[in-house]
């Protein structure tokens, strides 16, 4: 059980949560014939994107994460079970 709390659920394949401490990060499934999601934290600047804009800005974020599933170093593989 988790403590976060889902804030987008979107049919391109991603989540937006706020975190336990408030924080928001974002799920991104990625890969091709192996499939599996990726979180990012998002910093300050993203956070005011995604409170101004919503599912647009969180739609080309994931996007973004797609096209480089490393984002910068900032990803981390979510485990899964």
């Amino acid at each position: 059980m988790s403590d976060e709390e889902v804030l987008l659920l979107s049919p391109l394949l991603y989540r937006v949560l706020r975190e336990r401490d408030g924080a928001l990060s974002i799920e991104v499934v990625v890969g091709g014939i192996m499939q599996f999601e990726v979180r990012v934290r998002l910093n300050a600047e993203e956070t005011e994107s995604f409170q101004r804009e919503g599912r647009a800005f969180s739609d080309r974020l994931a996007q973004a994460i797609t096209a480089d599933p490393p984002f910068g170093g900032r990803s981390v593989k979510v485990s899964q079970g």
